[in-house]
């Protein structure tokens, strides 16, 4: 989190202090800086810090001279708080931090330094206390920062683990100018940067504002200070290649093992183990395998679609029964009917009431699903002792329709609970069987990972009712993530060779990649990726390593055109989503990790059941002869 030109009160963190407003001074210079701790965020006896990063008009990190405090009882030395540019400034070991008992103190704790000479600050990065998030709430809540006894910062100070911070510890920027000049010189020798670089046309600082939340870069208020004295020349290029994501995938169609492919197409040529075949060959036995796979599916979908009903609607009637669980409202986000062959119908000249808040209904319609902005969606009150809340849409002309698209409540991973949870159906006045059982929004704070959308079909609404518990305890779910936390040993990529997915009996269950996904089958599965695969890469482009290979059945392979391979992204792990469109059970889950190059295949890895952490652990590291595999059993025990 980055700050500049912020004000507050110091009288909100201490009685003791008058009320003052203030702002982020330009380019302060001075000798001795002093940090005042005010408070913690909810320890009443210790305050801590980790790391305090220093930055000077050059970009470099000044050198200190003294360092001292006044707590009389410490954890850690001053030396750990500014630490030496090799040192891990992300750590959690608290004998590498620095804490101190501030409840026996008449004047807040604070620490001094005097650098050997006057500098001018460009930045100060801060790393909160992180030894667990339960010790993280002894880190500083309200801060002060002082230069030669003049205050240049005060405000609070992130805790190191949020709800947000799911992957790495929070930390705070504050910025002392906007300088691009100077924010390039910083840059350079910004070790913490330069780890979570991704590629050549990230590297500039406001490229990674957008993603990179622990430095977002925030324009000040304050005017631009033209300096004095001229900047040294860059000694090392911003685009230096030892900070480039290096490139993957072979270039040429060269493969160790195309066994899976031999059994598609036996009258195609092998290719070698070394890979001496030609390219050509290579890809028409690759195409001539895309394009049975595609024929066979094309074929099955089409079967389905003559056996699909459509009805007629003039109105379209819904009563929304129950929420997820939040105690005074209901809501969505977004509806559309789909028409024959999934086509979608147009809504701009029907007329959408509802029993309470019509005034904002037409939201309902607006085509604005995949947001997380409450402006775009429908909330009304609710109690389940009142009668259901009402959803009526009428169309001038009746329109041929076979279900409808639902995108719930998602507001925030609270409201998601007011979401609804189940409804009942009307078509021109006649119910259609139910209560139809919705599926929650996705939990996820800040970020929508995937189309969470739930599409109902008018002649499958059965399916879409409560189902009773089979006898042998298999867990029964409507999505199930699995989130890649680490690696065998790779800094940029992770993938997987593929995952299984067995219901209650045992037998496999046919995944399908959204771009297959019929609105006519019997259930709707979608697979879906964060990051999708190495193509979202600007310097990448068809790579056969998409996330469709994880479920097209080919697990136990060294052929990486059936393999799974994805970015890593700063703060953001990688996720795997498999979402069902009606509640299903799953005994087993299936994971072979990544073949190819096995330091990039999956280490650690949690699998989370409708929010619900089920399973977290390691999966075996693959080898070059043999494919790394996991096996989650769901069944209650």
């Amino acid at each position: 989190m980055a700050k500049m030109g912020m004000k507050m009160n110091i009288s909100e963190s201490n009685g003791s202090e008058e009320a003052s407003d203030f702002s982020i001074p330009e380019l302060p210079e001075g000798q001795v800086l002093r940090f005042v701790l005010y408070t913690s965020w909810d320890d009443p006896h210790f305050i801590g810090i980790n790391t305090i990063e220093l930055f000077n008009v050059f970009g470099e990190q000044p050198e200190i001279n003294q360092m001292k405090t006044n707590a009389k009882i410490t954890q850690g030395s001053l030396d750990n708080v500014f630490k030496s540019r090799d040192a891990d400034l992300s750590t959690n070991d608290p004998g590498k931090m620095w804490s101190a008992r501030y409840d026996d103190l008449f004047e807040p704790v604070y620490i001094e330094i005097c650098l050997e000479k006057k500098e001018s600050i460009a930045m100060i990065r801060i790393w909160n206390y992180n030894k667990s998030r339960v010790h993280a709430l002894c880190g500083v809540h309200d801060l002060r920062i002082d230069l030669d006894s003049r205050m240049i910062f005060q405000g609070e100070i992130s805790c190191a683990f949020t709800f947000d911070s799911k992957e790495e510890p929070m930390v705070d920027t504050i910025l002392f100018t906007t300088d691009e000049t100077i924010l390039e010189l910083i840059a350079e020798n910004d070790k913490c940067l330069r780890t979570h670089e991704m590629m050549r046309s990230a590297l500039d600082l406001h490229q990674l504002a957008d993603e990179l939340s622990g430095f977002l870069i925030i324009k000040a208020r304050a005017s631009y200070v033209q300096m004095e004295s001229s900047l040294p020349v860059s000694r090392t290029s911003i685009t230096s290649t030892d900070a480039i994501r290096p490139s993957t995938g072979d270039r040429k169609s060269q493969y160790h093992s195309l066994t899976c492919l031999a059994d598609c197409d036996r009258d195609q040529q092998t290719i070698d183990r070394d890979g001496s075949n030609n390219e050509s060959s290579s890809s028409s036995t690759i195409n001539s395998f895309k394009r049975t796979n595609q024929e066979e599916t094309i074929s099955e979908n089409d079967s389905i679609r003559d056996d699909a009903a459509f009805l007629s609607i003039k109105v379209f009637h819904m009563e929304l029964l129950e929420n997820w669980g939040a105690p005074d409202c209901i809501g969505l986000t977004g509806l559309q009917f789909f028409g024959p062959q999934g086509t979608i119908c147009s809504h701009l000249n029907c007329n959408i009431t509802t029993s309470t808040a019509a005034h904002i209904s037409r939201r309902l319609l607006n085509g604005k699903n995949l947001t997380r902005s409450r402006e775009d969606m429908w909330l009304t009150p609710f109690s389940r002792y009142s009668p259901p809340v009402r959803v009526t849409i009428t169309f001038p002309e009746p329109i041929i329709a076979s279900g409808i698209c639902v995108w719930n409540y998602n507001a925030s991973p609270e409201m998601s609970y007011a979401g609804v949870r189940s409804m009942q159906l009307y078509v021109n006045g006649k119910t259609l069987p139910g209560p139809i059982l919705l599926r929650k929004a996705p939990d996820v704070a800040g970020f929508i990972y995937f189309d969470y959308v739930q599409d109902i079909i008018f002649n499958k609404c059965i399916l879409y009712r409560p189902v009773s518990r089979p006898e042998n305890d298999c867990i029964l779910a409507f999505t199930y993530q699995l989130q890649l936390h680490s690696t065998w040993g790779d800094e940029y990529y992770i993938g997987l060779n593929g995952i299984e997915f067995y219901d209650h009996h045992e037998e496999l269950i046919k995944l399908l990649p959204q771009s297959l996904l019929s609105f006519y089958q019997e259930l709707t599965i979608n697979l879906a990726a964060f990051p999708e695969s190495v193509n979202i890469l600007p310097n990448v482009s068809n790579d056969q390593r998409t996330s469709d290979k994880l479920i097209d059945g080919y697990n136990d392979t060294e052929n990486p055109s059936h393999m799974w391979l994805t970015p890593i992204l700063p703060n953001r792990c990688a996720r795997v989503f498999v979402i069902f469109d009606a509640p299903t059970y799953v005994s087993r889950i299936n994971v072979y990790n990544y073949r190819k190059t096995s330091w990039r295949g999956v280490r650690l890895i949690s699998i989370s059941i409708d929010d619900l952490i089920v399973y977290s652990g390691e999966v075996p590291q693959s080898t070059p002869e043999k494919t790394g595999l996991l096996t989650v059993s769901l069944r209650e025990e």
